[in-house]
């Protein structure tokens, strides 16, 4: 079993943990359905508190249910990695029995040794998914409970800081979710919780447990085996990408009896051979320790070929191993952030799931740089899956994105053309193609001073249409003057006494309005 399929081998088992904590996670945001509702915030805390039964209830039937599946995946499991360590060391006994180096040779299928092997694994890894389950549940409703207490505590603190009295109990909790629940995401739902009190996601710790149980049954089983038959010493293989500890062991040969001396291989080649107990065994970052991808084979002095040689670049191997280090790294952000949309898509927080998109899209782009920078790495799809992060999730996930990153080209090129505006000396605050104009139908039209006085000859029909034609508008004195400049004509209002202060044609541009409309009919060719 090499390092690839190892590590194959445990994602069939922790991806069950990865859907059922964005089930989990999905199942208690639908129970914050009903933010909306026009009710008071501490009425709201004690409707959804009230919901924590059916919630428990809900999420057993989950669990129950992918329990069966992860547990049916890790016997599978276990099974297929017995049978493969079997098949990769009977040849080789079977060729020792024939040449009578070995007394009698006995049935695999039959092994005490391995059915104790065997029967040990299982319930060890029985044992670790119960424990996870356990935890989940636990888990999920300690989360449901802290989700609905924290937003109903951050609404009402919004609701106090808020002195205009303009905010509603509503908006309240709609802005107090939003940061709740990204606070949910990143913490997620515990899966295991270690001596020290540090809390484990269930991918890591199911990852972690069944890597090493994975690792242990092809180590036990032929250990099991060489037990059976008497041999003694044991090569380890090797791999680029190895963990400090473990490249300094595998390629090595070692003895069981923790013995030390010279050995032959089949062409009478001198190898060395080390005591087991001065290997890095036994450590959790060692060699067949915690998350190691490392196998160990029988070898029969004067029988076999010494296959797996000690790693010369270590350098080169640590460096291999923090670059697939960091490649998950990102591969978790980007999972955290798929299930940040999907909670907020089954909250219905529209902005909110905007801003979780774009952030989704950003995550992305930071693993596809770092896996196309690194020759040895290759994206990995189906560890950048979500469970209910479906295809219409997706899809609104593509389209809020484009629509914001046309959104932030046209804020761009606004920027520029504003900035070149203010350069033409024009004063104020500067708005291009407004779109909520001022509605002058009850406004004075002040016709002695914009036809009488200044000779502009202008209507207040045409008036009304230089502003409906407006393209940019100036605000100036904190919105007490509005200016409104288009193709034909420009429109002055004062806000402040309901007043169409002055209005003239485009023949009466003076310089810095000609040059401001210069620079507007430059960019709209551009």
């Amino acid at each position: 079993m090499n390092l690839l399929k190892n590590q194959q081998a445990a994602e069939t088992i922790d991806s069950v943990y990865i859907d059922l904590e964005a089930q989990l996670m999905q199942n208690i945001v639908r129970h914050l359905r009903g933010w909306e509702e026009p009710i008071a915030t501490d009425k709201w805390l004690m409707q959804k508190l009230a919901e924590i039964g059916k919630l428990n209830q809900e999420n057993i039937q989950m669990i129950a249910q992918m329990s069966g599946v992860s547990v049916t995946a890790a016997e599978r499991m276990l099974n297929e990695m017995a049978e493969e360590a079997i098949k990769s060391t009977e040849p080789g006994f079977q060729y020792l029995a024939r040449q009578g180096l070995i007394t009698s040779l006995a049935d695999a299928k039959k092994s005490k040794n391995v059915k104790q092997v065997m029967k040990n694994l299982q319930k060890q890894a029985k044992d670790t998914l119960n424990l996870t389950n356990t935890t989940m549940l636990h888990k999920a409703q300690e989360a449901f409970k802290s989700l609905v207490q924290n937003t109903a505590e951050e609404a009402l603190k919004i609701m106090n800081n808020n002195t205009s009295g303009t905010i509603t109990g509503v908006e309240s909790r709609q802005q107090a979710l939003r940061r709740t629940i990204k606070q949910f995401n990143d913490k997620g739902i515990s899966g295991f919780v270690d001596k020290k009190g540090r809390n484990w996601t269930p991918e890591a710790y199911v990852n972690m447990a069944m890597r090493t149980t994975a690792g242990s049954v092809a180590n036990e089983v032929q250990t099991a085996r060489c037990e059976d038959m008497g041999v003694n010493l044991i090569q380890i293989d090797s791999h680029s990408g190895a963990r400090p500890k473990c490249a300094k062991d595998q390629g090595k040969i070692f003895s069981l009896d923790n013995t030390s001396g010279i050995t032959e291989d089949l062409h009478g080649k001198k190898i060395k051979y080390y005591p087991w107990n001065s290997s890095s065994y036994g450590e959790p970052d060692g060699i067949l320790g915690i998350n190691c991808g490392h196998h160990k084979f029988p070898f029969v002095p004067g029988v076999n070929i010494q296959r797996h040689f000690p790693t010369d670049d270590l350098d080169a191997n640590n460096r291999l191993y923090k670059q697939t280090q960091v490649q998950r790294a990102l591969e978790r952000e980007v999972r955290k952030q798929k299930r940040e949309c999907m909670l907020f898509d089954e909250l219905g927080c529209e902005e909110a799931f905007k801003g979780a998109s774009v952030d989704l899209k950003i995550k992305e782009k930071q693993l596809r740089d770092y896996v196309d920078n690194h020759k040895n790495l290759h994206r990995r799809r189906d560890r950048e899956q979500v469970a209910g992060f479906d295809k219409n999730v997706s899809a609104e996930v593509v389209r809020t994105n484009k629509k914001y990153q046309k959104e932030l080209a046209e804020k761009i090129k606004n920027d520029k053309i504003i900035s070149e505006i203010k350069a033409t000396g024009i004063k104020g605050e500067i708005k291009l193609q407004p779109k909520e104009k001022i509605d002058v139908s009850d406004f004075t039209f002040d016709d002695a001073h914009i036809n009488k006085e200044r000779e502009h000859k202008v209507t207040r029909e045409e008036a009304e249409k230089f502003i409906k034609e407006a393209d940019i508008s100036v605000i100036r004195w904190e919105g007490r003057f509005v200016n409104y400049y288009g193709p034909n004509g420009a429109v002055y209002i004062d806000t402040e006494n309901n007043n169409i202060r002055t209005a003239f044609h485009k023949e009466q541009f003076d310089e810095h309005t000609k040059k401001m409309r210069e620079v507007l009919e430059k960019n709209e060719k551009d």
